[in-house]
């Protein structure tokens, strides 16, 4: 059982003062009372781990209903939510309730966070009786950890409604979001204003290097596995320094986790099922942060005390039952059809011309062989492999449901007959259908050594080491085809703008680096913040056109997501005036 998930009740308000906390009832907690020992800690830190999937996040909204709407990984079966369809059009509104969700769970867990910290001052000040409870090396590994979960809250945040990203210096004055570093004692302490974009990323550097000095050489086994050590905080490092330019500084932290941390890419036989709820691959050599989950199979994910993620049901594969499409859970998204031809893939569609209802029966003669073959021969196909591990093939692919094996379908909930509508297969449960666990256990993973390769050769070809950028490309290159990772091979780029699989593809086509972050880490969270980096918004608009519901209406002001008009009405210290521009 990973139990990190379900003590949170106050935990949040651990680092208020005696005047605050101090009342009549002889029930209520005090500073005297809570925490007092190791275990209190550890359930508060718990509880600061449990935020990271909690509703707003990965629980639930933070993928479906913010990243993969926004940079197109997902089109809309679900047509009964008008905003979640804005969202698709890359038209947000302030008012949207799936960003007031982030935001407020992104703060939720800092304010989490805050308390731990203050709680662990508590113990070293002596203020907290008997101080001698906690061991330093205690305290150092509770405030260590609570630094690294405050960082990865600020970097959802700066991500999501940062005005701007730094970009060749530049970006730094844009507006960032509120940094609260500690507990408020009364209503008027919680009105804080923007900090810049520059001041939000000095602080989540700041939190990460003092934690990575905190934790030092610290290894977690069993069931704190998920918890952070150096390499997951250096690779982080090295992550967030690229985002802000910071080239050289980013080699050295990458570099620190290729040749130190032991870690490997994982062979492609465990690459393939590692999304999918398969406990023997979890924690894996490739892994450097996962948010550890389970089955749960009563679970709503209305909070963070639930075991698993909604996630797996809003993205639910759909299948074959009595020859029609079913939903298999809420089966709200499935895969945008354009990015099939991103990944190489022209087949011609799976029904027969002129059919008008998505039956089994109507798939045309001959369909499911031709799929099968372009999979037999990987080097030789025009398709990448990667398509196979983000998506389900409608007829040629198949999952276990009520206990036997059942084909994929067209996509269910209305999807015109006409439209390629593959379902998702990352974080999805392949051995039961997805209503029968409505909260999935697919663990997450936030960072693992796919993503730092392709970030070390970014950084090397950004100070002018192409061979180096070209060789790690290579490598993760070599893994999607089941070839020796460091071994050079025919395939191989020769040039950072060789052909690629998404031939003609005006942003991927002759872009290896881009095409390879596209396809190794799609469906994963990360694709909208390489389109905020790299500012290829409209490019990218451009390719997909629509979505159900309607034309994508991109603006360049849509990099940012509006600050929520709840947290303006309510904070004092933000504006209407405040808000990013073209809201």
């Amino acid at each position: 059982m990973k139990k990190y998930i379900v003590i949170l009740s106050f935990a949040f308000l651990m680092g208020c003062s005696e005047e605050f906390l101090s009342v009549d009832n002889p029930n209520a907690l005090t500073p005297s009372a809570f925490p007092t020992s190791a275990a209190d800690l550890e359930s508060i830190l718990i509880g600061v781990y449990g935020t990271q999937h909690g509703y707003g996040l990965y629980g639930h909204t933070i993928l479906a209903k913010g990243y993969h709407v926004w940079d197109h990984t997902m089109n809309l079966a679900w047509q009964g939510t008008q905003t979640w369809i804005n969202q698709a059009q890359n038209d947000t509104r302030p008012s949207d309730e799936f960003l007031k969700d982030i935001w407020k769970d992104s703060y939720k867990g800092v304010i989490r966070a805050n308390s731990l910290l203050e709680s662990v001052e508590g113990f070293r000040s002596g203020e907290v009786k008997p101080a001698t409870a906690v061991t330093g090396d205690q305290l150092d590994k509770f405030e260590g950890q609570a630094l690294y979960l405050r960082a990865w809250f600020y970097y959802n945040l700066i991500i999501i409604f940062g005005e701007d990203m730094i970009i060749n210096g530049q970006g730094r004055d844009a507006m960032g979001v509120p940094i609260v570093l500690k507990t408020a004692n009364s209503v008027s302490e919680t009105f804080v204003g923007r900090a810049s974009v520059g001041e939000v990323w000095d602080q989540i550097k700041d939190d990460l290097q003092k934690s990575l000095a905190l934790m030092g050489t610290t290894t977690w086994s069993g069931a704190d596995r998920f918890k952070i050590n150096q390499w997951g905080l250096k690779g982080l490092l090295g992550k967030v320094y690229a985002l802000t330019g910071d080239w050289e500084t980013a080699k050295g932290y990458l570099k620190d986790v290729i040749d130190n941390s032991g870690k490997s890419l994982v062979p492609f036989n465990v690459y393939k099922n590692m999304y999918n709820s398969d406990p023997a691959n979890e924690f894996n050599s490739e892994s450097l942060i996962e948010i550890a989950l389970e089955d749960d199979n009563v679970g709503r994910s209305n909070d963070e005390t639930s075991l698993g993620s909604w996630y797996a049901s809003i993205v639910a594969p759909s299948i074959v039952i009595n020859d029609l499409p079913l939903a298999s859970s809420w089966s709200n998204e499935f895969i945008h059809e354009k990015n099939l031809a991103r990944f190489g893939f022209t087949q011609d569609h799976y029904f027969q011309d002129g059919v008008v209802e998505p039956r089994a029966s109507n798939v045309r003669p001959g369909y499911v062989a031709e799929a099968l073959a372009l999979r037999a021969d990987p080097l030789n196909s025009p398709v990448d492999p990667r398509l196979y591990i983000a998506g389900f093939q409608p007829y040629a692919d198949s999952i276990m449901a009520d206990g036997k094996k059942t084909a994929i379908s067209h996509f269910a909930d209305g999807v015109e007959v006409n439209r390629p509508a593959w379902s998702f297969r990352k974080y999805v449960n392949v051995t039961e259908r997805q209503r029968l666990i409505r909260d999935s256990g697919a663990n997450f993973y936030l960072l693992r050594l796919a993503d730092v390769y392709l970030l070390y050769a970014e950084a090397s070809i950004e100070t002018g080491d192409i061979a180096t950028g070209l060789e790690y490309i290579n490598k993760v290159h070599r893994r999607a085809y089941n070839l020796p990772v460091d071994a050079p091979h025919p395939s191989d780029y020769v040039t950072l703008t060789d052909a690629t699989k998404a031939v003609g593809d005006p942003e991927l086509g002759n872009n290896v680096l881009r095409y390879e972050r596209f396809v190794e880490l799609f469906g994963e969270g990360q694709k909208w913040t390489d389109t905020r980096r790299w500012k290829n918004g409209s490019a990218e608009a451009a390719i997909y056109q629509t979505v159900r519901g309607g034309t994508i209406n991109w603006e360049d002001t849509d990099y940012a997501q509006p600050i929520p008009t709840l947290e303006i009405e309510n904070n004092v210290a933000i504006n209407f005036s405040d808000q990013n521009p073209g809201y």
